[in-house]
């Protein structure tokens, strides 16, 4: 399951908010976390050792009833057979229990916020940690999973994973996986990976081959225009640049972020070594017929690249360097997460808070994790299952553990996060327009920023929070958690 391909949930937002008793936090209080990376094992790690799994404190449905649960989730077609077989699993260890489900697009916006605010919503969501942390538990939609199960359960979980679902000291999902984007390229190409940018586009250059003025094989397929503002986090970092500054600010009107957009429009309008206007399909499929040298995914894709090209053929490693500034490009590490919606957003009884809770410890457990690792090569957030996935010394694997776990920066969860998404769609496609209404990067980053805090302001979502750590807020600076080994390679 990806982890964000670009929102349209501000515009929902609104609906979200309540309209009275206007004490529902304007301000948030957020536990800021520091992740310490301790080399073991010959990788780093940035989790907890796992502990003993322990039963939930719910209380079991009085009643011999069968149990019914909805599940929205939107898994890919590799992790799809993962879920149908843990599902089986599920309902042989729960016989009171029967579940549906239903395909929706993560983190669906348009139908999981209109349909809690109604009452209708499902009973899990299985989507995305910031969409659920943002929208969904800080407008009061899930259960508070902190209350329902035995603190010690979450010791089995990787800190880095329990964080991304983890919002003022309470748990309010259980997470599935570890992921993120790193740089994936075809080794028959592309033999090793650049080390820095200037690196990547001498590469891309050699083997960018142009038939009768259209473009072959690119040397970098990436598609600034159909990004959806995730990807392109990691190459602001890469430019010196953040999204909200400590205290919820937005900071995307800065000379990184028209640098970044600059750099990555340059790919096709400079440097020639990828066609305009690429889709995600088409990139994807450039890549998958090995007309494509270098690509930016995550671990949910990696198993049809596989197949496509062959093991052997296909490389992962971190991002490169850029070499304006220096400094290594910091996707967002996140997780896919299992929400439990409340009575108030679905209409759950007591006894379906119950199974919801057990199929959440059911679904994030080591069994049904390493299932998601064999199918689609997700990355567990379970420990141990972590432990054995690493074990295996697989090199792509170790590429991903590498951006992962060095060069990457924690998911901000935090409601202001929400009103980015849309924002970035909107003016980075009139910056690559190449009609009468193309704007500049610099016009693109205010734009943008302006956005922000238009909808911000229009939702009652101040730009500001409350840190409970002072001073390791002053140290972090607008960082928030950077994952480095060293302070040089921190975001500035």
């Amino acid at each position: 399951m990806k982890q964000n391909v670009g929102r349209s949930a501000s515009v929902l937002i609104a609906a979200a908010t309540p309209k009275s008793g206007g004490s529902r936090a304007l301000i948030v209080a957020i536990v800021v976390v520091v992740v310490i990376i301790a080399g073991i094992g010959g990788y780093l790690l940035v989790y907890k050792k796992s502990g003993t799994t322990t039963t939930s404190t719910a209380p079991p449905p009085t009643s011999s009833s069968k149990v019914s649960i909805t599940v929205w989730q939107d898994f890919s077609t590799t992790e799809f057979p993962a879920f149908q077989k843990a599902l089986k699993w599920f309902e042989q260890n729960y016989t009171n229990v029967s579940v549906s489900w239903v395909n929706q697009t993560t983190p669906a916006p348009s139908t999981i916020v209109s349909a809690a605010i109604a009452g209708r919503a499902p009973n899990i969501l299985i989507g995305t940690s910031d969409f659920e942390g943002s929208t969904l538990f800080y407008h009061g939609l899930l259960v508070n999973i902190s209350a329902y199960v035995n603190s010690s359960f979450f010791s089995q979980y990787a800190s880095t994973a329990l964080s991304d679902v983890t919002e003022n000291g309470t748990v309010y999902a259980f997470p599935l996986n570890i992921n993120g984007i790193a740089m994936i390229y075809n080794k028959q190409l592309i033999p090793t990976p650049p080390q820095t940018t200037n690196q990547m586009i001498d590469m891309a250059k050699n083997i960018t081959v142009i038939q009768n003025g259209k473009m072959t094989t690119t040397g970098v397929a990436y598609g600034l225009d159909t990004d959806g503002g995730y990807r392109f986090v990691a190459w602001l970092a890469g430019f010196g640049g953040y999204l909200f500054a400590a205290n919820g600010t937005p900071t995307v009107d800065t000379p990184a972020t028209v640098e970044a957009l600059e750099f990555l429009n340059n790919l096709t309008t400079v440097y020639n070594v990828q066609p305009a206007g690429l889709t995600s399909s088409e990139w994807m499929s450039l890549f998958e017929t090995g007309h494509a040298g270098i690509i930016f995914d995550g671990p949910w894709d990696i198993e049809t690249y596989l197949t496509a090209l062959g093991s052997n053929n296909v490389g992962v490693a971190p991002m490169p360097i850029v070499s304006q500034t220096g400094l290594r490009p910091r996707p967002f590490l996140g997780s896919i997460a299992i929400a439990v919606l409340n009575h108030r957003s679905s209409g759950a009884s007591a006894a379906q808070i119950w199974a919801s809770i057990k199929f959440g410890e059911f679904m994030a457990s080591r069994t049904v994790e390493l299932q998601f690792w064999n199918a689609a090569g997700d990355f567990p957030s379970v420990t141990s299952a972590l432990d054995y996935v690493m074990g295996l010394n697989i090199s792509w694997a170790q590429g991903f553990a590498e951006q992962f776990l060095n060069y990457s920066q924690h998911f901000i969860n935090i409601p202001q996060l929400a009103y980015y998404w849309t924002p970035f769609g909107q003016y980075v496609s009139e910056f690559i327009a190449t009609n009468a209404s193309h704007i500049s990067a610099a016009q693109a980053a205010a734009d943008i920023q302006n956005a922000i805090v238009q909808s911000m302001k229009q939702n009652n979502i101040a730009p500001y929070f409350i840190v409970a750590n002072a001073q390791v807020a002053q140290k972090l600076g607008a960082s928030y958690l950077n994952i480095a080994t060293t302070p040089a390679e921190r975001v500035k």
